[in-house]
This record gives C-alpha cells, structure tokens and sequence, in this order.
C-alpha cells in the first residue's frame, strides 16, 4: 500500500506515528459524526494493540468552550481525530502541550505534533478522511485490521458521493479487500439494499426521491410487480434487494433510470442512483453494518442522537448490548429525518442571488440539519442551482445558531468552497466555522444571522466568477 502514496506523506506518517508510540495514558478526542466515530474507533483499536492506556470521547465541536472538557482529562496524552488542525490556536491558546492531531481539515499551520494530508498535495474532501488518516497512522505502525471502517468513515464523509473512492481511500480499499474485511462493485445505491425489505427500499428512498414511488407503498409494489420482481421470497420473507437476481437488480435500475428520466429528475442525481457499493462480508447478511452506506448512517444515528460512544464500541467490535442499542437510536434518527423532510418540503426555503436557506429555529433539531440540508437536493425541495445554508437554534449556546451548508459535484465543478466561505465569514463576525468544498458547518451569534447570509451569498458569487481554474474534484 505505502508504495503508491507520495514519499514524503508516507515518511510524515511514520515520523508522527513513531511520536504518538512513545507515550503511554492517552485521551482520544474526536468529531461525533459518522467519520469522527470511526476516525476515534481505529485510533482507539491502534493504541490498545500497542498495550497502551486509552479513554476516548466524541463531542460535536471543538472550540473554546468544550476544549474545558478535554483540559478536565488532565496528565492524559490527548489525540484529537477528524478535527484539530482548524482548531490548533484554540488548543494551544488553552494551555494543552502534549497533544497530537489526525486530521485532514485543512490546518491554520503546520505543527510537528500533527499529521494532515494537505501539505503534501492530496485533497481532505475527497482523497482521504479522518478516518483514513487514522488508519493510515494505525497501518504505519502495524494495526491493520480496521481498514474496513476507514472506508465507513470515507462513506459516512460523503468522498464517494461522484460513485466511488478516489486516490488514497482507493488504496485503502484494496487494502480491506486483500485483508478479507470488504468487497466492492457498481450496483443501485439506494439505503437499504442490505436490511430493507425492498418495498421499503423504495419507499422510503429520499436520495432520491422516486416521484410516485416514495411514500407510496402501494405504488412501489405495483412498480415491482410490473418488472415480474416477487416482493416475497418462497419461506414467504420480504425480499431485499440483495436477495434479487444480477438479472432483476438490472431490470429494477433500468426501469428506474427511465422513471427518474420521464419524470424531469436532474441529470446529476439519475447518475448518482448507480455506482459502487462496499460490503463488509464479515458482518451478518441483511444487517445494517453489511453496507458501508448504512454502517456509517448507524454512526451518524448514534453521534447525533447524543449516543457516540455506541457507534466507536460498534465499530471496534461489538454486536451485543452496543449494537442493539444503536439499533434503536438508528430507527428513532430515522424518524428525526422523516419528520425533518415533511417540515422542509411544507415550509420551503428563501432564496438568494447565490444561495439558498432555510431558518428551522428549534423545529428541527441542530444535530440534523446539515443532513436535511443536504437531502434538500435529492428530495427536489430545492434545484441544484445553487448551495443551501440551513439554520437551527443551538441547545448548548443560546446565544448562538448553528449554521450547516451544503452544495453538490456541479456547484463544486463550478468553483464553490464552502468551508472557505464560512470560515472567511466567521471570522469577521465572531463566529467558528469551516469544512470541506461540499458540506461545512457553523456557529455563529444569533444578532449576526443576516450579517452572515448577506456576506456568504457575495462570497459564493466571487468564487463562481474567480473559477478560471477546474476544481480537483474528479467528475
């Protein structure tokens, strides 16, 4: 694997990861969603091979305030995970000295204690994720057993959103395949496919949303009885999708293309319906950690339900009382997400010259919003013309509003940075903020919404006329 990475990223690995052996009582700090959870969950599986000592905690920022919660850990080697570099002013700022950071946001600046793919030319928004970049420091140092849950954490990261992983998350990938712990092909990519009944499936399909079809079971049954597809098996079980024939799979997606096509969907999301999927063939047939996809939705399920540590124990192991819980937790975040779609689609959002947005206030909860946000697209609540702000009342900081942005491949292509826009902003108002080209994320007082609004929306026309120069996105 390493003989395909960049030399000098690879000798940086091994230069940090031969740091990080030489202490010994550690506190593993990191993001709570579906890429923090896996990001801490391989660091945590690292230091416990290496005999080391090791609590761990997911939170949903870092900033300077929940920085007092790290600081309450005191005499503990801290490794912050799927965050850091953004922040390293405010670590330092706080007084922590012994500390590492494994990261792929791009850093405020280099740090001999931290480990970033941007220095060396690779992309954080699509070659690698924090959870790669874990996995990249536990395979330096001979842990190489959790490959298969840096793909989870690349998945739950959106980096395979253009149909599959790229660069050094491909190189992973095959590592996971020749370690026996995962398997990919192009297939449809609909939720589900594992631990759905494939009326469900369908059913309850968002991203995208199947007109006529999502919603409507009766519908979705007659659209699969008309394709000569059973909906039950012959023990009288709901089939799934992955029960179905290579034949059927293909007589369902075809159909589907032409339903998506008759009906005026946009290109970019009919395109995104199919590409690869990733198994985990160690996991339980039709469970919902069989499919990366689904794995990294429990983990975002257990992360914004306020249950991380669920989704860190699932990844290193569990499939007892853990797993069980974060069932439940994943079939309540569900319903959050249902609920939180109906709310959207019946209020609609404002529009801007360069943005959308919408302002939940407390009707949907902070913890979601960027992924309502970012469902906007798929469900046709909004046109792919432009990137959608969302804004949710904080439960933690009342005098602060959680902002989360998303926009797609098309708007990236065309020159949009989000994380940029945002961190640009906060900076001038007050506010922390940040992220990758496709999905970022803020908080800002609540006096200065429409500050924000008005200034990000100028932003995002100067970085679609400066775009002279094709994003490093791969299409």
């Amino acid at each position: 694997m390493s003989e395909n990475i960049n030399p000098e990223f690879w000798s940086a690995v091994k230069e940090f990861s031969k740091k990080l052996s030489m202490e010994d009582d550690f506190l593993v700090v990191s993001h709570h969603d579906a890429d923090g959870i896996s990001s801490c969950a391989i660091t945590v599986g690292l230091l416990r091979y290496l005999g080391k000592k090791v609590e761990y905690m997911c939170i949903k920022q870092l900033d300077s305030i929940t920085i007092g919660k790290v600081r309450e850990k005191d005499g503990k080697c801290v490794v912050f995970t799927d965050f850091g570099s953004g922040q390293l002013p405010i670590i330092e700022a706080n007084g922590l000295k012994d500390f590492f950071i494994i990261d792929h946001h791009p850093p405020e600046r280099e740090h001999d204690r931290q480990i970033n793919p941007h220095p060396f030319g690779y992309d954080g928004g699509l070659d690698i994720s924090g959870a790669g970049m874990a996995y990249l420091v536990a395979k330096s140092l001979g842990f190489e057993s959790m490959a298969h849950i840096a793909v989870v954490g690349a998945v739950g990261d959106m980096q395979d959103s253009d149909g599959k992983l790229h660069s050094i998350n491909r190189i992973i990938l095959e590592d996971g395949v020749r370690h026996g712990v995962i398997k990919f092909k192009n297939d449809l990519r609909l939720f589900g496919r594992q631990s759905r009944p494939l009326v469900h499936m369908l059913t309850y399909s968002s991203e995208p949303v199947l007109p006529g079809l999502t919603g409507n079971p009766a519908g979705v049954s007659q659209f699969l009885e008309s394709l000569g597809i059973e909906l039950k098996n012959n023990d009288k079980s709901w089939k799934t999708y992955v029960d179905l024939t290579w034949e059927e799979r293909k007589k369902i997606t075809s159909a589907l293309y032409m339903h998506l096509l008759d009906s005026n969907t946009p290109e970019f999301i009919i395109q995104g319906m199919v590409g690869e999927v990733y198994s985990l063939v160690k996991e339980e047939k039709k469970s919902e950690l069989r499919d990366a996809k689904e794995f990294a939705t429990v983990l975002n399920a257990c992360g914004r339900q306020e249950h991380p540590h669920l989704g860190v124990e699932v990844c290193l192991g569990d499939r007892g009382e853990f797993w069980t819980h974060a069932r439940s937790i994943l079939e309540r975040h569900r319903k959050m997400l249902r609920d939180g779609i109906d709310y959207l689609g019946s209020n609609g959002v404002e529009s801007m010259d360069n943005l959308y947005y919408f302002d939940a206030g407390g009707r949907i909860n902070e913890s979601i919003i960027g992924v309502i946000a970012g469902m906007a697209y798929g469900a046709r609540i909004i046109p792919p013309d432009k990137p959608v702000l969302a804004f949710a009342k904080d439960k933690d900081y009342p005098n602060l509003t959680k902002v989360s942005a998303r926009a797609n491949w098309s708007l990236v292509r065309r020159g949009i940075h989000l994380g940029k826009a945002l961190k640009e902003e906060c900076k001038k108002i007050g506010g922390e903020g940040g992220g990758h080209d496709i999905a970022a994320g803020a908080r800002i007082p609540k006096e200065k919404r429409d500050e924000f609004l008005n200034a990000v929306n100028a932003l995002f026309g100067e970085q679609l006329k400066g775009a002279t120069q094709p994003s490093s996105r791969k299409s």
